[in-house]
Parts: C-alpha cells; structure tokens; sequence
C-alpha cells in the first residue's frame, strides 16, 4: 500500500488545501477567475439549488451574491484520502456567514428553503456544511473535479438596530478588487 504520508503525498496534501484556501477566498471576494480556477474546466458543483458546471456556477453565484455585501467561508477539518495517484476524495468542514439586506431576501430564501427572517429586515445566514469533493490532478495540477455541497445545519438571524458597524477610516472590506487584500497583493508585485 502506498505511503500516504510520503514527500510527495504531503504535497499533494498541501496542494489540495490550498485549493480549498483559494475557493473560499474567491468566492468571498467575488473573485470569478479565482473561482474558475479552482475547478478543472470540465468540473461540476451540486451546491443545492445549483447543479451544473463551472460557468453556471460562476453566473449562479454573480447574481445570487449581488446585494449580499458580506460572505465569509472558514474552512477546517480537511480530511484527504487518495483513491489513486491522480484521484482523492476530500470531506472538507465549511462555516459560512452572510449577511443578506432586507432587500436580498429572495437570495436568501433560495439557499434556506425558503425561510428568509423577519419581513422587512436584513438577516444573517449561518451554516455548517461540508464539501464532498473528487480532485483530480491533470497535467502536474490538483483542481475540484466534482463537488458536492453537504447542508448540515442552517439558522437565520434577524439582524438588529444597533449592530456595530465600522467607522469611517476603518478599513472595511469588500467583495471585488478594491478589498485591502487586493492593494496589498499588487504592491508585492502579486
């Protein structure tokens, strides 16, 4: 049997973590290459009220994230078990926070079933979820040839009248190529 934890094993270990870092970045920064490029282009996504390719997914999120102005996608417990040389399986922890305005509740309801909060209030969206994934290495790469979005556990939360907001001259971030990240990127020459 093949040494799962050889030199090159653990590369490739490393190689497919840092796919599932970039997924979670592009798509909380609307970065759209950056979500092209985490999937081979022939992959597919079953992401609920989504299935179907890359470029569907990719036009799915544009518009299903339009007003949300705030996503967050924490990743843990990234287990990796490799099927062959060239194929893993990867069960991938995912806590994902939301905030949809009162106006982005028919977004909201699109991935809760239905339930969106209160009328004419913005809520935030809460989950625990996993991504069942078949990567793939093709030509020296590891990318997502399959993924499968787990729904574990979801809850809405109204969001208040007093809830803390950044002050001007914070810096706030954004979810296109004007995010802090970005400047610092293209100052190092990134």
């Amino acid at each position: 049997m093949e040494n799962s934890y050889s030199l090159q094993r653990m590369a490739d270990r490393m190689q497919i973590q840092d796919v599932m870092y970039r997924w979670c970045r592009a798509v909380d920064r609307l970065d759209f290459d950056g979500i092209r490029l985490v999937f081979h282009p022939d992959g597919i996504d079953r992401h609920g009220p989504f299935n179907g390719n890359v470029d569907g997914l990719i036009d799915w999120i544009r518009n299903r994230h339009a007003k949300i102005p705030f996503s967050m996608h924490q990743i843990s417990n990234i287990l990796i078990e490799f099927a062959s040389q060239d194929i893993a399986i990867v069960e991938t922890y995912v806590r994902t926070v939301q905030r949809y305005p009162a106006d982005a509740k028919a977004n909201l309801a699109q991935l809760s079933g239905g339930a969106a909060g209160s009328d004419g209030r913005g809520a935030d969206l809460f989950t625990c979820s996993r991504y069942i994934d078949k990567f793939e290495r093709r030509n020296g790469e590891w990318r997502i040839a399959e993924r499968n979005l787990v729904q574990d556990w979801k809850q809405i939360v109204d969001i208040p009248d007093n809830a803390p907001v950044p002050q001007d001259g914070w810096l706030k971030g954004a979810r296109d190529g004007s995010d802090p990240l970005f400047r610092l990127r293209a100052e190092a020459g990134l």
